[in-house]
């Protein structure tokens, strides 16, 4: 059965199971660095908002003996499990006016979005495109964004250096930057490690328990933590498309302080490493570095750039190393 049937297939199991409630439709959808990926699309009837689940690792199941009855109820299952709480009204995005205050900006890779930056607004910045989304936040959706087209711009009647202006200056009071030291993200992931194996503590040793996971997760991150590198995870608080805080003009001057700089390694989308210059780094161990870590831990979609980045404190700029 080919991809196509089986998204037919399914589209009218699931659509059979829910009837008019829902419009169950199927379609491709280019996601970051041009990953298209095949969507079912969930639209509960007066609402603004619909649940996509991506069909492509459904069908691999599909391929390699999973029963079609399966997947169907699997499917069924995920959507009434995450289906959008919330009813979200969108009639404000006609108004650019109330658009502005949700402008925000995404860092992706410049080369691997070609096709898609023919329609979206951006701005060239190192090997990445600087392209403008409006944020939305809530309880049920966490934090969401639609991307901004030209066709937006055209209807908003703004032009496309205004539209980024408007986005880089008011993105930080939306999404706001957050630095861990990697010392102490090894210790709140081992902590919580430990924490999951041991058994609940006896009712008045609670305090005891604690100082226990205290010695035995600082243990565990000292042993992790080898390198004793300085070197810091730079996101934002939503940890969503957080290596747009490399856009912000002050956080990197204030976090270097009296050092010479930092070697930024993109780790994702998401965020970035910063590991402090001492002077004894080696370019090629940085580069291979990143490198290794794209191709083993970074999802496709997620990718940032396989290039080391370069903040020279006295400069106040970043560069590609």
């Amino acid at each position: 059965m080919t991809l196509e049937q089986f998204v037919n297939k399914v589209r009218n199991a699931v659509h059979a199971y829910f009837g008019d409630r829902l419009s169950i439709t199927a379609q491709k959808i280019m996601k970051n660095n041009g990953i298209e990926l095949t969507g079912l699309i969930f639209m509960e009837k007066g609402s603004d908002i619909a649940a996509t689940i991506y069909l492509d690792s459904y069908y691999e199941e599909y391929e390699e003996g999973t029963p079609l009855g399966e997947i169907v109820r699997r499917l069924i299952q995920a959507y009434e499990e995450h289906r959008p709480a919330e009813k979200l009204n969108l009639d404000f995005f006609r108004d650019y006016e109330q658009v502005r205050p949700r402008l925000a900006c995404r860092l992706v890779n410049l080369e691997k979005n070609r096709e898609m930056l023919e329609q979206v607004p951006h701005q060239v910045w190192l090997d990445l495109a600087v392209v403008p989304c409006c944020i939305l936040l809530g309880d049920e959706l966490g934090c969401a964004c639609i991307l901004i087209r030209y066709s937006h711009m055209r209807y908003w009647n703004i032009d496309e250096k205004e539209l980024l202006e408007e986005a880089r200056t008011n993105m930080r009071q939306i999404l706001r930057p957050e630095c861990v030291s990697m010392k102490d993200f090894l210790y709140e992931m081992m902590r919580q490690a430990v924490a999951d194996q041991l058994p609940e503590a006896e009712p008045g040793r609670e305090a005891e328990q604690e100082q226990l996971l205290d010695r035995i997760a600082g243990l565990l991150a000292r042993q992790r933590d080898s390198c004793r590198k300085e070197m810091f995870i730079l996101s934002n608080t939503q940890h969503f498309y957080g290596a747009s805080v490399l856009l912000y003009p002050d956080v990197l001057e204030h976090l270097a302080g009296g050092k010479r700089g930092f070697f930024i390694l993109p780790s994702s989308v998401h965020e970035v490493l910063l590991l402090a210059d001492t002077g004894k780094e080696s370019r090629f161990e940085l580069y291979r570095m990143v490198n290794e870590v794209n191709e083993r831990n970074v999802p496709l979609e997620e990718f940032l750039s396989d290039c080391v980045y370069y903040f020279d404190r006295k400069e106040g700029k970043i560069r590609i190393l």
